[in-house]
């Protein structure tokens, strides 16, 4: 078997809590053309029968869709890549015919259309790992998808349960015996030093590649917000160097997550990372307004603004006044809550949110603490 070579970049549909219809990933595809990337990622974690009832086939309507969307893809020149995720309670024991199952799931992938499969045992507890072979987890991991590949008779691409540094536990070698029994082929997916990384470049990934020679590609949740969905990151595509061997994780609402495509493509293209955002606003016809708020967007770990009570913030709740009531369009409605959210949150802050919008918008524990806060 052959290693992959191609360079990789595009859209994973990996997020918690939403679900793209097809139609959405139909016009994720034709962004992925126009920006000139060519993979997209289909693993989202709210289909069923991707994760959570994983040796359950797909019903027809899904099958049908699907080859449809794969026939678009290929005409579009775009790579499906998808993922298979049995971790929560895969059999390992040898007496389990759980990886017939396995290897039976994606050959019916492939024969409506997916041209790639991917094994994904990422965000499963340590603890869900059983089996009688006195074998370490990560060993078991790379063997499954070894023989899983061999099945296949060609590469397909894995996400290891630990797939960032800060998950790695000084007590646990699962990344080294992973990396050191997974076929070298074989690329890995990885996030870098932090789940939510502030780079691509090469230092990101030294842990990993100092136990294996596979190809790394970046699993990239910059923009990623299903971990606190209050809030929405939508700034400059900061601390990049490229889009190569790089796949993005976004959010899911379908007129940001196109908006994010072409920012990377904007950013990336001409090297110029502050630029691109701003021409990407200028595209989405993006009031001149939202500059004045964008701060409070930017990517968690770039955001410096450091909030004080002694400042006012006038100018941005009148920017947001402007935004929430007067700008309408797809992308205005799908950013409404977190702009109204911010809002909220600076009258808070400024001592300018009264008592009965108090009583209204939070929850019981959190409105008691915040009246008590007020009425001191």
């Amino acid at each position: 078997m052959k290693a992959f070579t191609t360079n990789i970049n595009g859209y994973i549909e990996g997020y918690y809590g939403r679900l793209l219809n097809w139609s959405e990933r139909n016009q994720i595809l034709r962004k992925l053309n126009n920006c000139n990337f060519n993979t997209y990622f289909y693993c989202p974690k709210e289909d069923l029968n991707h994760r959570l009832d994983w040796r359950k086939n797909y019903n027809n309507n899904w099958i049908n869709a699907f080859k449809n969307f794969c026939k678009n893809s290929q005409r579009l020149k775009i790579n499906v890549l998808v993922g298979i995720s049995p971790g929560l309670d895969f059999n390992f024991s040898k007496s389990s015919n759980d990886f017939n199952i396995l290897v039976k799931k994606a050959k019916l992938l492939k024969s409506y259309g997916a041209p790639y499969i991917c094994l994904l045992f990422d965000d499963i507890p340590s603890r869900s790992f059983r089996n009688d072979e006195k074998k370490s987890e990560g060993v078991i991991h790379a063997e499954l998808a070894n023989n899983l590949s061999k099945e296949l008779k060609e590469i397909i691409f894995v996400v290891p349960r630990v797939y960032s540094d800060e998950l790695i536990n000084k007590e646990c070698m699962y990344i080294q015996e992973f990396s050191k029994n997974l076929n070298k082929n074989i690329p890995i997916f990885y996030c870098g030093k932090k789940i939510v990384s502030n780079t691509n470049k090469k230092d990101e990934l030294i842990t990993i590649q100092k136990y294996t020679s596979n190809r790394i590609i970046f699993w990239d949740n910059l923009y990623a917000n299903d971990y606190c969905p209050k809030r929405i990151f939508i700034g400059p595509y900061l601390g990049r160097i490229n889009f190569n061997n790089t796949m993005i994780n976004p959010t899911g609402l379908i007129k940001t997550d196109l908006f994010i495509l072409d920012l990377i493509n904007l950013s990336t293209k001409k090297k110029d990372f502050e630029r691109g955002w701003i021409k990407v606003l200028e595209k989405y016809k993006t009031p001149s307004e939202f500059k004045i708020i964008s701060k409070y967007f930017f990517p968690i770990n770039f955001n410096k603004k450091i909030l004080n009570k002694k400042y006012s913030y006038i100018e941005e709740i009148d920017a947001l006044d402007f935004l929430l009531w007067k700008w309408k369009t797809p992308l205005s409605r799908e950013w409404y809550q977190y702009m109204l959210i911010l809002k909220q949150d600076l009258l808070l802050l400024n001592g300018n949110l009264d008592i009965n919008r108090v009583s209204k918008i939070f929850p019981v524990p959190l409105k008691e603490v915040l009246l008590k806060t007020k009425m001191e």
